[in-house]
């Protein structure tokens, strides 16, 4: 069942696939949605399944009355039905959609597997440097007082920390929250959220994965689309909604209006060399002029998609150096805090 009553990226991989299968045997496309609506166990895709089926009954094509459900399947899952219903070769587009789905499923997985490990780190080091200053060092503290001993900068610093998390929290956690929310506000403000794209790409290590994975996306959604007989320029603005990144989402609209205006797309592709490598281009250039465009893409997506499965694999092991000197200073400056005012106390008591 699906988590938070939406429809998985598994769910619909299963139902295009077992769409096109069901409409190859030669189903109809009525008693194919009611079989496979009573078929799946989640109940928000249940009430879609039904909504479609409904809508199809009363002579409304497929891609249209999938519509209504934009915000769930998205742009490219309707495009390439209605591709499919204009061209007659709806189980064929059905095919290539699941192909797509489940590609772009798999190494979203990937990416997020193998980022795992340093997520679990960072929170395991956050939670036990909390835990040695909430609840050890605020024991000492009667010890320290007793003892008029003079604090270390450090342990001052920790124990103001401590207090006012202690005696504010309620503050902590509001501020916490609206800082959370103004993120999400300023996020929202497309020239701020262009700015830090740029910034992504620009990362160490996150950058090679961010742009090979925009790259992957690109090349075999391209291939997909061609594939299932979407002219070029229309491939072109499907695709600018479907990447995750601002500037590649700009350059394909921009490449797109150029498109339109005769210039091949390898040509356009040049004015963005830090975006599309001259390897990329080439091959797609190559394509253009023997026809065989929709092969060359094919051989860029395989490509892009090993090397982000590369780069992500490498990921943890590239991290655990940074993760141990974090680990490290995170300890560190804790148990400097606490040990320096023992001994403070024990040099004092063995003078």
């Amino acid at each position: 069942m699906s988590i938070f009553n939406k429809v998985s990226e598994q769910e619909k991989v299963e139902f295009a696939n077992n769409l096109s299968v069901m409409l190859k045997s030669g189903m109809t496309i009525n008693e194919a949605l009611f079989t496979l609506s009573e078929q799946t166990e989640s109940k928000k895709f249940k009430e879609v399944l039904t909504n479609v089926r409904l809508q199809v009954q009363s002579g409304i094509p497929l891609s249209v009355a999938f519509e209504s459900e934009k915000k769930t399947f998205g742009s490219i899952f309707i495009s390439l039905l209605r591709v499919g219903e204009s061209s007659g070769t709806l189980d064929d587009s059905l095919s290539y959609l699941a192909d797509w789905l489940e590609h772009d499923n798999t190494l979203r997985k990937e990416i997020n597997a193998a980022t795992t490990y340093p997520k679990f780190v960072f929170g395991a080091t956050l939670t036990m440097g909390a835990g040695l200053a909430l609840y050890i060092l605020p024991k000492l503290i009667p010890l320290f007082s007793q003892l008029r001993v003079t604090l270390p900068l450090p342990t001052r610093v920790l124990l103001a920390t401590v207090a006012f998390v202690q005696n504010y929290w309620y503050v902590v956690i509001i501020g916490l929250v609206l800082i959370y929310f103004a993120f999400k506000g300023i996020n929202k403000i497309r020239s701020v959220r262009k700015f830090l794209h740029v910034v992504y790409l620009k990362m160490p290590v996150a950058g090679g994965i961010i742009t090979s994975y925009q790259l992957a996306l690109v090349t075999r959604l391209f291939e997909t689309l061609l594939k299932s007989g979407l002219p070029l320029r229309d491939s072109i603005e499907i695709t600018s909604q479907a990447v995750t990144n601002l500037n590649y989402e700009d350059s394909l609209r921009a490449m797109n209006e150029k498109v339109k205006g005769g210039i091949p797309l390898s040509q356009a592709m040049v004015d963005y060399p830090k975006l599309y490598p001259k390897n990329l281009i080439s091959i797609i250039a190559t394509g253009e002029k023997s026809g065989t465009m929709d092969t060359s893409l094919r051989y860029l997506a395989d490509f892009y998609i090993k090397e982000v499965q590369l780069k992500t694999k490498q990921l943890p092991t590239i991290l655990e150096p940074l993760l141990l000197v974090f680990i490290g200073i995170v300890v560190g400056f804790i148990a400097i805090a606490i040990i320096m005012p023992i001994y403070s106390l024990t040099s004092g008591v063995l003078k």
